[in-house]
């Protein structure tokens, strides 16, 4: 019974001694290999050590890039889907698909009832507004030669004050629906004109069709000799941005062609949902041979700076984030947390938590790590 009570005993001990030795971490690792918190003792003469190798860091110039997605859009101020501020039927198109046209160029004309009160409304508020001003003037004369009284002023006054409302609104809602009043006849259609100078990249006019107030663009007009490609950058690239120097664009479509860019707008927040931040590369547009909604894959290239560069291999990862194995002494090594970014395939920078002249392990470190 002694003996049963005993050999219990020593179970429940080892098992408790093997958890809390667990939890902490340290123990033997391997034969000549024993770690406490975040020291590892590498016995002189084990088969681990000699498949150790270290390495004293240096400062070497290196250039941080950024290669990312990006999508081609044409530029919002030389961009415009045009459509017919009024409702009516086609009387008249102007315009083919590949065809440049110029600011204020017709596109088509349309035959609207609306737009034929616009202008019947301005032109008649135009009128009455001169006709109120002569009014006044002379008014104003009698009353200086002591013919018209205070009133007849008054009255006067009041109607130009008047007449000046009526035709600011009808000024206003031509400009609403940027119209060129000043130029209307009544009787004549409206001509819908292109706001911007550039190509017709889209026409779907037809003569006779009726248009709805609420109709989708009939007309896109861009102007491509530059366009931007708009590109999202990581949350943990973003503050790399402002040391960008150069950037090259490859369309998903022309891998082979090198489109030079450089960025004009970064964004001043991060997208909540995809922790990205958007940034705008804008490019020359040769022959127009990148178009609005192509793909390319953007590689932001940094300015050159000196930085220590390790091999991937040389940093390891527990719960608590990336680390390296430093050499404080013969068969020493003690574990220091570092932040790091990529550096193509093979290697990575090191932005923080490891000094030039330190001496790493650069070789083996898995065999110092509890499996």
């Amino acid at each position: 019974m002694k003996k049963t009570v005993y050999f219990v005993v020593s179970i429940l001990m080892t098992v408790i001694c093997g958890c809390h030795s667990g939890a902490e971490g340290d123990g033997k690792v391997a034969e000549g290999v024993e770690l406490r918190g975040d020291t590892v003792r590498v016995a002189e003469g084990s088969v681990v050590a000699g498949r150790l190798e270290t390495e004293v860091v240096r400062l070497e110039e290196c250039s941080l890039d950024i290669t990312t997605t990006g999508e081609v859009t044409a530029i919002p101020t030389q961009y415009a889907e045009v459509s017919s501020p009024m409702a009516g039927r086609v009387v008249k198109s102007f315009v083919h698909l590949g065809q440049t046209v110029g600011v204020g160029s017709a596109l088509y004309e349309v035959s609207s009832s609306d737009y034929s009160e616009v202008v019947k409304n301005y032109m008649q508020s135009k009128s009455e507004l001169e006709q109120a001003k002569r009014k006044l003037a002379r008014v104003k004369d009698l009353r200086d030669n002591n013919v018209a009284s205070a009133k007849e002023l008054e009255e006067a006054q009041m109607e130009y004050d008047i007449a000046q409302e009526e035709f600011n609104h009808a000024a206003a809602v031509g400009r609403e629906y940027h119209l060129d009043l000043g130029k209307a006849v009544v009787g004549q259609p409206l001509v819908v004109r292109s706001p911007v100078r550039g190509k017709v990249l889209k026409c779907d006019i037809v003569t006779g069709e009726y248009l709805k107030e609420d109709e989708e663009s009939k007309v896109i007009v861009a102007d491509l000799d530059k366009v931007w490609v708009k590109v999202n950058i990581s949350e943990k690239q973003a503050p790399m941005v402002e040391n960008i120097e150069r950037v090259e664009v490859r369309l998903v479509a022309m891998q082979d062609s090198v489109v030079e860019g450089k960025i004009t707008y970064v964004g001043g927040m991060l997208d909540p949902e995809t922790r990205t931040l958007q940034t705008v590369v804008e490019c020359r547009n040769e022959g127009h041979k990148m178009l609005p909604n192509m793909y390319a894959t953007v590689t932001l290239k940094a300015k050159s700076q000196k930085s220590i560069v390790l091999r991937k291999e040389a940093v390891l990862q527990d719960t608590k984030g990336r680390y390296v194995l430093t050499k404080e002494g013969e068969g020493v090594y003690v574990k220091r947390y570092v932040e790091v970014e990529s550096l193509g395939e093979k290697q990575v920078v090191v932005n923080s938590g490891l000094e030039e002249g330190e001496e790493i392990v650069t070789k083996g470190a898995f065999y110092l790590v509890r499996g």
